[in-house]
């Protein structure tokens, strides 16, 4: 099969799950990728792609702003608008002429301006989440700012995704759907990942890991939460406990935090070194949807983890089996603290989180229900397999 896969930006181990599962599709099938760049990191990364092929076209900031402010009369998604370059859809137009790929692969909500301009060719979607969801929480509990972007992207966005399952799209989501929750031609394929094991041995000093895109809000908003609420008094119960907080482009308001008990690294190429050293990991994630990579990557590690009732439910993961969850500062002051004090419980978590990230989001996993999401598309009565 041919696959053309389009995505905002360039699948790296900053966004692990276009990476994932780009790589998924390169082991099976023939693949090209066409994609958006703003930096000339980002054009190393492509070339790095296994892929046949790399068509890339700039994107630069204010051009996309300006995008994004004509659309705000007109009721299209700002993410859309922010990610419309006509070169994007000159590059496609080429693409399908030329190359005549048998799906193409749109890579999260930015790329779905896209979907109509596939035509006659067959599109899968990987939304990763109904992204409208996590918009309709900063439209109720944010502050000011992100309130005002709530409200303005909502109702946009949600529009924007009841039309692709009402048009019969084919889409793929990251987490397991709820009961009363499924929706048509929607696929769970779940992030892969899979944890090199390089038989480091763990660390027996009290470390507390926070891994994530300091550049997104729910990620900041839960690390402050944390940082505020939480580790003085763990600080307490473990007076040597230290935090790494692992991320990229860390905000002034979290690198105030910096001390003899909070450690920072940011823009490191590889997070997989960081957990070996780790007790715990934290997921203080209180708005968001979909299934965290953070929380897969620490289970699939063996780090015992502390998370939010939440991401719990969305993962599909239990208090005290695979994971332990706090619903307030107090249960997560205590029941982390407990985890550094116990290392028997640690143990026991941290094995019944490594297999439930083996059975769901191993690469061997994730590529059945990858396929099972392509079967909706590819091959077609007449097609040929090229």
């Amino acid at each position: 099969m041919k696959v053309l896969f389009v995505a905002p930006w360039i699948p790296s181990k900053i966004r692990p799950r276009s990476l994932a599962l780009l790589e998924l599709l390169a082991k099976d099938h023939q693949v090209r990728f066409l994609g958006l760049t703003s930096s000339d990191e980002e054009v190393r990364q492509a070339r790095e792609l296994p892929v046949e092929s790399t068509t890339l076209v700039p994107r630069n900031r204010i051009p996309s702003m300006v995008r994004c402010a004509a659309a705000l009369p007109t009721g299209t998604s700002l993410q859309q608008a922010y990610a419309d370059v006509p070169q994007l859809s000159t590059a496609l137009a080429g693409e399908l002429r030329q190359w005549q790929p048998d799906v193409v692969h749109l890579n999260v909500f930015r790329t779905v301006h896209l979907v109509e301009r596939c035509a006659p060719v067959p599109v899968i979607v990987d939304l990763d989440e109904f992204r409208s969801e996590y918009y309709h929480q900063l439209a109720r509990t944010a502050g000011p700012k992100w309130k005002l972007v709530g409200r303005i992207e909502a109702p946009r966005m949600q529009a924007r995704e009841d039309a692709l399952v009402a048009n019969g799209v084919p889409l793929m989501v990251s987490a397991p759907f709820g009961p009363g929750e499924e929706r048509p031609n929607t696929y769970v394929v779940r992030s892969p990942y899979d944890h090199p094991e390089d038989g480091t041995p763990r660390a027996t000093e009290p470390r507390v890991l926070f891994v994530g895109r300091l550049t997104y809000e729910a990620n900041v908003d839960g690390l402050l939460w944390f940082l505020k609420n939480c580790w003085p008094e763990v600080r307490k119960l473990v007076p040597g406990a230290v935090l790494d907080i692992v991320g990229t482009d860390p905000p002034a308001s979290v690198q105030a935090f910096r001390g003899s008990d909070v450690e920072i690294h940011a823009n490191v190429p590889d997070v997989a070194p960081y957990y070996p050293r780790a007790s715990a990991a934290i997921v203080p994630v209180w708005r968001g949807t979909g299934v965290q990579m953070k929380l897969i990557q620490a289970l699939a590690a063996g780090v015992p983890t502390v998370t939010t009732p939440e991401v719990a439910r969305r993962a599909g993961v239990r208090h005290d089996h695979e994971v332990v969850v706090g619903a307030d500062a107090r249960s997560w002051a205590s029941e982390l603290s407990g985890l550094l004090t116990d290392p028997a419980r640690g143990q026991r978590l941290a094995a019944a989180g490594k297999r439930w990230a083996l059975d769901f989001h191993s690469s061997n996993a994730v590529r059945d229900q990858l396929a099972a999401a392509y079967a909706a598309v590819w091959p077609r009565p007449g097609q040929s397999r090229h």
